[in-house]
């Protein structure tokens, strides 16, 4: 199946851009600067709040 967006350069960006998001999600949750407080439930994203170790990396 051919995507239909395929070849578009706006929405090959916006894709780039969702995963570099995904990515620094990923790396933050990793790291304990965050946690998931409540998963995706397909309507929405997770939920997350910042660990304390987050807070001391941003002091």
């Amino acid at each position: 199946m051919k995507d239909d967006n395929e070849g578009d350069p706006v929405w090959n960006a916006w894709a780039e851009e969702q995963i570099d998001l995904h990515r620094a999600s990923a790396e933050l949750w990793k790291n304990d600067l965050i946690r998931v407080v409540h998963p995706a439930s397909g309507e929405r994203p997770d939920l997350v709040e910042i660990t304390d170790a987050g807070r001391v990396a941003i002091a």
